[in-house]
């Protein structure tokens, strides 16, 4: 009996030493280090070693189909499996060669710029995971839209639809949900009546909501919110920065984030104004130019006894 006990035990580290050179070849080092440990145990422990290699045997299995799960399936001849692209799966790139298939105009270069950089930051928001839509957002990006392109002579609104659908976003529900907050900010006169406040009216309650999530964080805070926050106490008379800290506090945002996107905010609008005033002195310019290289070009004519309109003498009468 002793014999066969001998036998099971000299079968059992043959088997235990041919498992782990087999699996030191494909195994991380972590595990290869507790194979090379097991195998140098004594023959006295050999329960402890069946054990310690069956648990490192599954281990070194689990690690070698990780292993080749990763790798390309050059030597699998089973079809790769494919997974459907979610909205992480969409890059800036995408989403600008959208714009450019469903506006497939020309835009002058004043606003072919900034359009760029909206949709930009525009998608960075919309793809950040806590993003959620919300009225006050859809103000601010109206608002910094509807400034950006005024002076803009084509058809406004076409670049905004093939702006948002390229986003994959709802236009109308953004205007009208601007529409909604600025008709009802435009009839208040006190940031009072802007604050986010369960016991308030409609829009107040709803501002709750939004304050809630950004104190959970499960809301997150954007540039197109603090403009938005900025149009409601413009529209209100509010705009003081005793205002501003109000309301920013009653929608647990931070006062110094919103501050600072607001300086941005003016100072690309005030980029774009300067640009527009330098566009319209350059035209103005070049038709002053026009127009002198026109009168010199008369003018010669005349001297050289030209008619100014080509045709010949005027026939006696």
């Amino acid at each position: 009996e002793r014999e066969r006990e001998r036998e099971r035990e000299r079968e059992m580290n043959v088997v235990s030493q041919h498992t782990c050179t087999r699996a030191a070849a494909v195994v991380p080092s972590p595990v290869r280090d507790t194979f090379a440990f097991s195998s140098s145990a004594r023959a006295g422990s050999s329960r402890a070693l069946s054990v310690n290699v069956n648990f490192n045997t599954r281990k070194a299995a689990v690690s070698r189909l990780s292993a080749l799960s990763l790798r390309t399936g050059a030597r699998s001849s089973r079809p790769s499996v494919s997974v459907a692209a979610t909205g992480d799966d969409v890059t800036v790139s995408d989403t600008k060669q959208k714009f450019l298939e469903k506006f497939a105009f020309p835009l002058p270069a004043l606003y072919s710029n900034v359009v760029n950089e909206l949709i930009v930051v525009h998608h960075l928001i919309k793809y950040s995971p806590k993003h959620q839509y919300d009225k006050i957002y859809a103000l601010g990006f109206v608002s910094i839209y509807d400034g950006i392109m005024d002076s803009y002579t084509g058809d406004k609104e076409i670049v905004f639809n093939s702006y948002m659908e390229a986003l994959e976003e709802d236009p109308v529900a953004y205007r009208a949900d601007a529409e909604k907050l600025t008709a009802w900010a435009s009839t208040l006169s006190n940031v009072d009546d802007l604050t986010a406040n369960e016991a308030g009216s409609e829009f107040q309650k709803e501002f709750s909501t939004y304050a809630t999530g950004f104190e959970g964080r499960t809301r997150l805070y954007n540039k197109f919110f603090a403009i938005g926050m900025f149009r409601l106490l413009e529209l209100a008379s509010s705009t003081d920065p005793a205002s501003l800290e109000k309301l920013a506090a009653s929608l647990s945002v931070p006062l110094s984030k919103v501050t600072s996107d607001l300086a941005t905010y003016k100072g690309m609008l005030s980029k774009m104004t300067a640009a527009k005033e330098l566009m319209e002195e350059i035209i103005a310019e070049q038709r002053k130019k026009t127009a002198q290289r026109e009168a010199e070009r008369l003018q010669a004519s005349a001297s050289n006894g030209e008619l100014p309109n080509g045709g010949g003498t005027p026939s006696a009468a």
